[in-house]
C-alpha cells in the first residue's frame, strides 16, 4: 500500500511558512530588545540633560539613540515584508 504524500511545492511552501515564522519571531525579539534599550537610553538622556551633563556625552548618546530609531525601523520593515509575505498562510480558517 502507498503511502499518501504530499506535493513537493506544498512540501516546500510548508517550509518556507516555518522558517518565515521562525524568523519573524526572532526580529521581533531584537526589536523589543532594542526598544527596551532605547527606553533605558531615553531616561538617561532626560537625566544627563536636566543634570546638565557634558555635551560630548549627550551628543554620543543622542546619536547612540537615532541608530536604535534606524535599526527599529529596519526591523520593522523586515517583520512587514515577512508578513506580507506569508501572513496568508498562517491564517487559521475555522469551518
Amino acid at each position: 500500500m502507498a503511502t499518501p504524500s504530499m506535493p513537493p511545492a506544498a512540501v516546500a511552501q510548508g517550509s518556507d511558512s516555518l522558517q518565515a515564522a521562525y524568523f519573524r519571531g526572532a526580529l521581533a525579539d531584537q526589536r523589543a530588545l532594542i526598544a527596551a534599550h532605547m527606553a533605558r537610553q531615553s531616561s538617561k538622556l532626560q537625566s544627563m540633560t536636566a543634570a546638565g551633563a557634558n555635551e560630548l556625552a549627550i551628543t554620543r548618546l543622542r546619536r547612540q539613540v537615532r541608530e536604535n530609531e534606524a535599526e527599529i525601523r529596519q526591523l520593522d520593515r523586515m517583520i512587514g515584508a515577512i508578513d506580507r509575505r506569508f501572513s496568508a498562510s498562517w491564517t487559521i480558517t475555522q469551518s
